[in-house]
């Protein structure tokens, strides 16, 4: 089995004192597994026992506690859902600090930081590392690897974003689309559970209708609170009733929010950091698809409707990660673009995500006309293949499947 090269994970696996957090099913345990070096790795239980994965001996707390002072001087020990022990276990690991190896791992990305905030024993002990979705660069690559090229690869790139899909797409390729719904009908729910789980909270009616009302283009908090007013989930239409909740799910790591740019009060576009996850709220809005599901040809013609959408996101979120730069969403009367990043809050590239299989000369004409026109120091326009053009545009670079593996392997 193909494995997603992590680039921001390779550099630390080896750090003395590691600890490696994110929301579920983001490859933490997978990848700490097949990377790391460790002589025994354990597991958290919910009923707060550990297990050591290789033996399947069981150790209560108090029986671990005695033995690891010994263990880490063997080799490095990995303790995996460490969120779900508590004191005096964090006060022997900061008797311990600066001794032999330690990679403590934890499924959550909010709760978690009452465990290394301000008079936590944990504080400043480990160098801390964020695990989120794939990086798109990565997942170009392993796309590229297992043989596809084209707009089939940028696509299945695009939903390797979230790993816990790598094995479909590897073994079905070409066909991962048809059988996909049946995969985010049964796993999407149960995916979203254990993450309020692990956080510590109920998912209520109103976190659910805020995923819902996000994936089906509620962008800004007050449409949300409009959304969630009118389902009689709050007692008054007002952005400030949702914000603590969309707060939550951004530190949480489901929702995430882009700066609106050309606004006077500062103010926030907020998506579903996982398309995936987004598209399968999307179905669930519309018709009930945690429920009923929908037949295949269906799924399929509302996900390549959706598709381009997905892609300006991935592109965007790709240019941003090459060059630093920060995701903003231009919010300037009669002007919309794909793309817009910027630095020092300036515009510094500006794009055009055109996801067909045909350009007119009038569409390729509207481009140039509209990214020329923006004061930027860079403009882009992203096709699947530059055959599709029907000329060289002019003022607009032009980047396609094949500029997008290359800069990947870079």
């Amino acid at each position: 089995m193909a494995i997603i090269q992590r680039r921001e994970l390779d550099p630390v696996l080896g750090m003395r004192w590691l600890l490696l957090y994110g929301r579920r099913k983001t490859g933490k345990t997978f990848y700490v597994r097949e990377r790391s070096e460790y002589s025994r790795y354990f597991i958290v239980t919910r009923g707060r026992s550990l297990v050591d994965i290789e033996s399947g001996e069981e150790l209560t707390v108090m029986e671990f506690m005695r033995l690891l002072p010994y263990l880490i001087q063997n080799g490095r020990v990995v303790i995996d859902e460490f969120h779900r022990l508590d004191e005096p276990f964090f006060s022997l690991l900061q008797g311990l600090s600066g001794n032999g190896k330690i990679t403590l791992i934890t499924s959550t990305r909010h709760y978690f930081r009452r465990f290394i905030g301000e008079n936590s024993p944990l504080l400043g002990l480990f160098h801390l590392q964020e695990v989120g979705l794939v990086d798109p660069r990565d997942a170009i690559e392993y796309v590229a690897k297992i043989g596809l090229k084209g707009k089939i690869l940028l696509e299945l790139a695009c939903l390797v974003q979230e790993p816990w899909l790598a094995q479909t797409v590897e073994s079905m390729k070409e066909r991962t689309f048809e059988v996909l719904g049946t995969v985010l009908r049964d796993y999407v729910p149960s995916l979203t559970g254990e993450i309020f789980t692990e956080e510590d909270r109920e998912l209520s009616q109103r976190y659910f209708a805020i995923l819902e009302a996000v994936a089906g283009g509620k962008r800004t908090s007050g449409e949300i609170s409009s959304e969630l007013f009118s389902r009689g989930l709050i007692e008054k239409d007002s952005p400030g009733a949702v914000s603590q909740y969309l707060e939550i799910l951004v530190n949480m790591g489901l929702l995430e929010r882009v700066l609106l740019y050309g606004k006077r009060r500062r103010g926030y576009h907020y998506r579903h950091l996982s398309p995936v996850v987004d598209f399968a709220f999307y179905l669930n809005s519309k018709y009930g698809f945690f429920e009923t599901g929908l037949p295949e040809r269906s799924f399929s013609q509302h996900l390549q409707e959706k598709m381009p959408f997905y892609m300006e996101t991935f592109f965007e979120r790709f240019l941003a990660r090459v060059h630093g730069l920060q995701p903003v969403k231009i919010a300037l009367p009669d002007l919309e673009v794909d793309i817009a990043l910027r630095k020092h809050k300036r515009l510094t590239l500006v794009g055009e995500v055109k996801w067909k299989s045909r350009l007119t000369k009038r569409e390729l004409g509207a481009v140039e006309s509209k990214l020329t026109g923006i004061d930027a120091e860079r403009r882009v326009l992203i096709v699947p293949e530059k055959s599709i053009l029907p000329r060289d545009p002019e003022g607009v670079e032009v980047l396609d499947w094949r500029d997008f593996v290359e800069i990947s392997g870079s």
